[in-house]
């Protein structure tokens, strides 16, 4: 039967497994995130730049319609020149199409400036568009495959799981509570190996006692700096 200290070591290696699977996990869930998050962007800005054309559209057959009315009255005041019968209502006529004039002029740069808006909201509506479809062509394939791969995963994990639980039910509890702490304090690093005399977590030396125990009985000792559970794979020179 495995000791304890082979079973924590082998336990590891699952855990790694398992952490390094939970990462794939999160990368191409964040990926995925980030691609709806792309679309869901791209879609707001395309109903806002709609909602703004609307409004534009709007302005702009206002501005129009005021164009055409102060035209027909610069005409009309045009036409009444000719039949004033005194300079008093000459001078009057003229102050009135002079101003007509300057107001048309206003009213016209207004238009044509709400007539530019539209066509550059036109464009702008026609890059979200060009954007969503190939967001979501890419998608139709990506994202397929994405969760494929996410869904496999998490189905690798719930198997490596219940094999570690079931490795991790033989170790004794209060290790196996050691060892998941050291785990989680120590990014998946709780079982390390003594390489020439030292530990290999955190460099500091073990004692000769401490490595004859491991060595002679398999027990389990841990690093007094950064305790982590410690093991030898080949002989060691104790010092002794």
């Amino acid at each position: 039967m495995a000791s304890d200290l082979e079973t924590l070591h082998e336990l590891q290696k699952i855990d790694l497994e398992l952490l390094e699977k939970r990462r794939q996990v999160e990368s191409y869930e964040a990926a995925l995130a980030d691609r709806r998050s792309k679309m869901d962007t791209a879609a707001t800005e395309l109903e806002n730049h709609a909602l703004r054309r609307k409004k534009l559209i709007s302005e702009r057959a206002m501005a129009d319609r005021h164009v055409s009315e102060r035209q027909d009255q610069l005409r009309e005041r045009r036409q009444r020149i000719n039949k004033v019968r005194n300079e008093r209502e000459l001078h009057m006529n003229e102050r009135e199409v002079k101003d007509l004039d300057e107001e048309v002029s206003r009213d016209e740069e207004n238009l044509l400036t709400l007539m530019q808006q539209v066509e550059d909201a036109d464009a702008a509506i026609a890059a979200c568009k060009k954007e969503i479809s190939e967001l979501a062509e890419a998608d139709h394939v990506q994202i397929k495959e994405a969760q494929a791969r996410i869904d496999g995963l998490k189905a690798e994990l719930a198997d490596a799981r219940e094999g570690r639980d079931r490795l991790a039910s033989g170790i004794e509890v209060r290790i196996r509570r050691h060892y998941d702490n050291v785990l989680a304090r120590r990014g998946g690093q709780a079982v390390v190996e003594v390489r020439a005399g030292s530990c290999s977590g955190c460099y500091m030396r073990v004692p000769p006692q401490t490595l004859n125990e491991i060595m002679q009985t398999g027990a389990i000792r841990v690093c007094q700096s950064c305790q982590r559970i410690l093991y030898v794979t080949v002989e060691v020179d104790t010092g002794t």
